[in-house]
This record gives C-alpha cells, structure tokens and sequence, in this order.
C-alpha cells in the first residue's frame, strides 16, 4: 500500500464471522487496516449513516464507503489481486463465489443458532438457552451441512482450485463461533473435514484473527 495512503478501517467486532472474514482476507493479503470495534446493537446515529442496515463489517477508505462483506471482499479482490483469493478459471472462481454464499447464509445460520443459544442469550440477553433448538440444531441441520461439505472437499486441501481461497475462509469462519459455543466437528463422523477446519484456523494469518475473540463468547458449560 502506498504509504501516503490513509490505512483503510474495518468496523466490526471480532466475534463477527462477517468481520473475521474481511480481516482474514486483508491479513492474507498483507493489507494493512485499522480496526474499529463497532457492534450493530445501540450503534450510533453516525455508524447507521455508514451502513444503512445497522450490520458489520464497513469497510471506510477516506471518503469511499461500502458495508455487507461480500461486497467489501470483491472490492478488495480486485484492489489488492495479488495474492489472489479467487481462481482465475471461470469455474472454480464460480464454486468460490458459491461457498463464500453458502458459508455467509446457510451455513451461518446453523453455527450462529448455536452461539447465540448458548453464548449471547445467557452473557448478553441475561435469557435461558433453548435447549431443545440446540439439540435439533446439532442432530439435524449441522449433520446435514457437514454431510454436504465434506462431499465438495473430498480429499483435496483446499475447496477450490488447488488453492486458498475466499471458500476456505467463507467455510470455516463460522466453525470459529461454533467452537466457542462449545462444539466442534466431530472428527469420527466426518474426518476429513474437521481436519480441515482445524488446519484452516491455524494457517499463519488466520490464527491472530481467531485469536482475537474476547473470553467473554466462550461458552460455560454448567
């Protein structure tokens, strides 16, 4: 980045998986940005200016302005190409932009049932943990998304390509808050997966970010 160039901020919080995305993605690419902790509950009048929707993460680049991480992560794509986080192919590059969908919808809504049941209800609502949600949560729909990842991974290193990617980061940031909600994928059922994602999180540049977590959104298990 050119030095004269004010760093770039992130606003966000570090137990987003839409946030850990965006900064997964700079750190890779070695792309130097201020983080500003913002959550979107009680945010204020001038953070709701930014992002129309209340949500994070919003990426700020002096007077250029862009919230929702999809967006951000195809802004940086093509400012920052290199290294790449998208297969040049049409197809893979196609299959990323697909698993970077699934991770940030279906798969985010499964892990993030999980964490707000059993961390933010009971450390930040001050609400019981639906249980039973959790149990159908567990038994039904994470087998059923955990059945179909481990099939599109098969016995490849990475998702796409031959290649890190936006896919590898979109599919396992949400097993960080799943992780912290105290569960983490079954390495007898699904193997190859769960070796992937705990060799995903540890890479060089993805471990400082999940390590940012605060010890607050650990779940506590009576």
């Amino acid at each position: 980045m050119n030095q004269n160039t004010q760093k770039p901020l992130v606003y966000g919080g570090t137990v987003s998986p839409y946030v850990r995305k965006v900064r997964v993605a700079l750190a890779y690419k070695g792309i130097e940005f201020e983080d500003v902790e913002q959550t979107p509950f009680g945010a204020p009048s001038e953070f709701r200016e930014l992002s129309p929707l209340s949500k994070i993460p919003v990426w700020k680049e002096g007077d250029f302005v862009l919230p929702d991480s999809s967006v951000i992560l195809s802004y940086i794509e093509q400012r920052y190409p290199t290294p790449p986080l998208l297969p040049a192919d049409p197809q893979p590059r196609a299959k990323a932009l697909w698993y970077q969908e699934y991770g940030g919808s279906q798969l985010n809504y499964v892990t993030a049932g999980v964490f707000f049941e059993r961390v933010v209800k009971p450390k930040v609502l001050n609400l019981d943990t639906d249980t039973k949600l959790v149990d159908r949560i567990l038994e039904k729909a994470l087998p059923r998304a955990l059945d179909y990842l481990t099939k599109c991974l098969g016995d490849n290193e990475y998702m796409v390509g031959g290649m890190f990617s936006l896919a590898d980061i979109a599919l396992t940031t949400s097993f960080v808050n799943l992780n912290l909600a105290g569960v983490k994928v079954d390495a007898v059922r699904w193997p190859a997966y769960a070796a992937y994602v705990e060799r995903t999180l540890t890479l060089p540049f993805y471990a400082p970010i999940v390590a940012q977590v605060p010890t607050w959104a650990k779940y506590q298990q009576d």
